[in-house]
């Protein structure tokens, strides 16, 4: 389902918009940092029930919508709907080498009728050091939460969330057991130490093989695009305290995040 509607549009390459509408590299938003699994979907569900806000069409949208789209026109391609997460990995990748600042270069050709979508708007969200570089110049307003969690706690989260776009298309691994198959990803030891990898094989144990090498590799995958170590480094020194909140999402509540995050906000949004 399309989100470029009546009160959110794709700025033209000319960049010329008119009235009511206004880049979103024009409103003071609210930005979430965070990769697969930091919790940024929970927490914004719960922040939900504290402060009103406006949430923006999220980044797997903008990424059919805008990233993948926009390739797929410019290769000579049918548009159509990707769904493996590590082929969309790639297309984001593509597009943040031709384009960069990946996903903050679509965000900010986009428009919207401030009529419709009443401020504070926040988007849900930016990932790794270019994402973040390429924001802070074009996004000068813009304010940053950014959530994290190790990447144990990332794939423990993936594997239980059920959500159906964590898809993946890999030769199956059907037989195998679970440590032998989640040494056969590639890159995986750039993200798993082998203590790790022994851990997730045993607590994984009663899940089927395949979904458990499927989900490791999106996060090896996605940390391979994306290290949010560095980003957060870069966010926070080059933005005052007051444009930047860190979170460790494994250490504390949906709830009591929400409530550091309203706290953080309260000054200029209450």
């Amino acid at each position: 389902m399309t989100f470029l509607t009546d009160y959110l549009s794709l700025i033209p390459t000319q960049n010329e918009i008119s009235s009511p509408y206004i880049r979103l590299r024009d409103l003071p938003l609210i930005i979430l940092v965070g990769l697969t699994g930091v919790g940024k979907s929970t927490v914004t569900d719960r922040l939900r029930e504290q402060v009103h806000f406006t949430l923006l069409p999220n980044r797997r949208q903008v990424t059919d919508e805008v990233i993948i789209a926009v390739l797929q026109k410019e290769a000579g391609q049918a548009v159509q709907t990707v769904t493996d997460r590590l082929q969309r990995l790639e297309y984001t990748a593509r597009y943040r080498s031709k384009y960069p600042g990946g996903m903050a270069h679509a965000l900010s050709r986009l428009a919207v009728d401030i009529n419709k979508l009443p401020p504070p708007i926040f988007f849900d969200g930016l990932r790794g050091v270019d994402e973040a570089r390429y924001a802070i110049r074009y996004f000068p307003q813009a304010r940053f939460i950014v959530l994290d969690a190790p990447d144990t706690v990332r794939l423990n989260r993936l594997l239980n969330r059920g959500d159906d776009f964590d898809q993946v298309k890999l030769d199956p691994v059907a037989g195998q057991n679970t440590l032998p198959a989640l040494q056969t990803i590639p890159h995986i030891q750039t993200v798993f130490s082998e203590a790790d990898l022994q851990k997730i094989s045993q607590t994984t144990a009663h899940l089927p093989v395949d979904e458990v090498v499927k989900k490791t590799a999106i996060i090896v995958k996605e940390r391979q695009n994306y290290d949010s170590q560095t980003t957060r480094d870069y966010l926070t020194h080059h933005l005052p305290s007051g444009r930047v909140l860190l979170i460790d999402t494994a250490q504390t509540t949906p709830d009591r995040t929400a409530e550091q995050i309203k706290q953080w906000l309260i000054t200029d949004l209450l």
